[in-house]
């Protein structure tokens, strides 16, 4: 969920630096308002734009101490985790570097290293076939049923890369009902495919494009079977 190449010594900046950092994560999340959202945005180097941001903050507004789930760890982590206080916001990541580079940010962050097995360059086979986008999963996660979800990971843009078709099926087995669910770099073939497929069309509320990529709000009401593979 960060810019690739995100300013280095963001967070290791001069006291004042530090203070301006927090102070807009802070505003932002008690007040997430298009301003404090844009603010906290530019100085924490976060891809998501502000209107994308907005729009998965009101979901989480709407549903006061909801069940917050989040495929990705970034510099918009702390966002989340205080725009949802009192709920529950746990975060899945597949790299360890980024793992240690935000959880060391924050003792609150609740957050499960997790391996996808999959492979960019598979996903037209792996699409037919959800029994292979099933993965282990903590506890923590499976036995909850989650209100929102973003999914913002793990990487999907190299052939070997793993690619968000786990990401996306297991997110159509674990919401509510309802739930919100968001999805990044919809612009992108694959992610497009595995929206269609396992959040279905019918249920899709709203596109944010933007340069960097689509994000894709789908509101579901009820969970379709797994398609037999």
């Amino acid at each position: 969920m960060a810019i690739e190449n995100p300013r280095a010594g963001l967070a290791q900046g001069s006291f004042p630096r530090r203070l301006l950092l927090r102070s807009s994560l802070e505003l932002s999340s008690l007040w997430p308002t298009r301003p404090a959202i844009a603010v906290m945005r530019k100085l924490h180097g976060v891809q998501l734009t502000t209107a994308q941001l907005s729009a998965v903050a009101a979901a989480v507004r709407k549903r006061a101490r909801c069940k917050l789930l989040v495929f990705g760890l970034g510099n918009d982590s702390l966002f989340w985790l205080g725009l949802n206080q009192g709920g529950v916001t746990v975060f899945l990541e597949d790299n360890l570097e980024w793992f240690h580079r935000i959880t060391k940010r924050s003792k609150k962050i609740t957050a499960f290293m997790v391996k996808y097995d999959t492979r960019l360059c598979d996903w037209r086979s792996l699409i037919e076939s959800p029994a292979s986008l099933n993965m282990a999963l903590p506890r923590q996660v499976t036995d909850v049923s989650w209100d929102v979800v973003l999914v913002d990971a793990p990487e999907g843009w190299r052939a070997r890369s793993p690619g968000r078709m786990k990401s996306i099926y297991l997110t159509s087995r674990l919401v509510s009902e309802p739930a919100d669910v968001f999805v990044h770099d919809c612009n992108r073939v694959i992610e497009d495919a595995h929206c269609s497929k396992y959040l279905g069309e019918e249920n899709l509320v709203a596109e944010i494009r933007a340069p960097v990529g689509y994000l894709r709000h789908y509101h579901i009401t009820t969970r379709s079977p797994p398609t037999s593979g």
